[in-house]
């Protein structure tokens, strides 16, 4: 594939919709002064607005409360044009938000470290609610006609809306996260086209994941790169194709690189929908695993799952990417540039700490 081709702007752009983990990312670092922040995250979150990035329409599925962090999160959302009009709103939704600690370890390496707990007060952060089965529907007649269907939560209500994503001709992607019901786990793995999952969580489900067939699976390995298998054309599976990752020129963060390797893959291989990837060919797939970790490995050079989108221009990132491709020096860390809700307090998102403040005031 010219080098070119992986940025080329599709017309009509492709749409991908999803569901799953959308979140309010409070990203901390630990060594320095810089205050928290705020930025919209979670797996879902975090591959749809990539591919907005990468230059799709992208529409999150979710039920977020209606509080300051779900306003936060939108309107970071909305400034990398994500659309949000399936994003519902009202007070028995919750909007998770998830603190993310970066630091280093006893050798000075980069290291992170995820909290569900309020730094300030202590209290527990909201966590993540998937929209019901019921709701749905209603959702379903707002959807748009998807290239791609992804969602990374077991939950009812995706599996509805995969089917029906599905039965327009998109392609379904689960990212998995966890297990729970066995059952909807295994209804997820039937709906889905291509399974990705890390071999820490999931390497033990293989033969499960195997025995249903995806037609694409692929087992990450952190910084040892990944595998994947492939049952397209109707044949058996193929065997397993190793892909080293890149080697990272300056660590700062690995929080994002799965979900930027994931948006990467999409991006090559689910712009013409379900149709268009089953006509891949093994070099293109292969394209894809390559594509997929570079992004992963250019992510890693910033804070925040997302943080190289808020330091450097979109041609600044195009360089990079390629550089990498082709094993050539890659690294570059630039100021943020993207004005929004980068440097506010905590407490603008956290209820119970909204409440300890007035409640401290009163006394002072």
């Amino acid at each position: 594939m010219n080098d070119k081709d992986l940025f080329k702007t599709k017309n009509p752009k492709p749409v991908c919709s999803g569901t799953g983990l959308i979140a309010l990312d409070v990203v901390i670092n630990g060594n320095t002064k810089t205050p928290p922040r705020l930025w919209a995250g979670g797996s879902c979150g975090n591959v749809l607005t990539i591919l907005s990035y990468l230059g799709w329409n992208s529409y999150p599925i979710s039920k977020l409360k209606n509080d300051d962090a779900a306003a936060e999160l939108i309107k970071d959302l909305e400034q990398w044009n994500v659309k949000t009009k399936l994003i519902l709103r009202d007070q028995s939704g919750s909007t998770p938000v998830i603190v993310e600690r970066i630091g280093k370890s006893r050798n000075g390496t980069p290291k992170h470290r995820f909290e569900w707990t309020c730094p300030n007060c202590g209290a527990y952060l909201p966590k993540y609610r998937p929209v019901l089965a019921r709701e749905s529907d209603e959702i379903i007649k707002k959807m748009p006609k998807s290239q791609v269907f992804y969602f990374d939560r077991v939950a009812r209500s995706s599996i509805s809306l995969a089917q029906e994503n599905k039965s327009r001709g998109a392609l379904i992607v689960f990212e998995p996260s966890g297990i729970k019901d066995e059952k909807l786990f295994s209804e997820c793995l039937q709906i889905a086209d291509i399974v990705k999952y890390s071999h820490e969580r999931f390497g033990h489900f293989q033969e499960l994941i195997f025995e249903v067939g995806a037609l694409l699976e692929i087992e990450t390995f952190g910084e040892d790169g990944l595998q994947y298998r492939t049952k397209l054309n109707g044949r058996k599976a193929s065997r397993w194709r190793s892909k080293s990752a890149y080697v990272v020129e300056d660590l700062k963060d690995s929080a994002g690189s799965g979900d930027w390797c994931t948006a990467g893959i999409i991006h090559l291989l689910g712009c013409f929908g379900r149709e268009g990837f089953l006509k891949a060919t093994e070099k293109v797939i292969d394209e894809a695993m390559n594509f997929g970790q570079a992004l992963a490995a250019l992510s890693c050079q910033y804070e925040g799952a997302r943080g190289n989108m808020y330091c450097i221009s979109k041609q600044e990132f195009k360089e990079l990417v390629l550089n990498i491709l082709n094993q050539e020096e890659s690294s570059m860390v630039g100021e943020e540039t993207r004005q929004g809700p980068m440097h506010q307090s905590f407490y603008c998102v956290n209820p119970d700490c909204q409440k300890t403040a007035k409640a401290n005031a009163g006394r002072a």
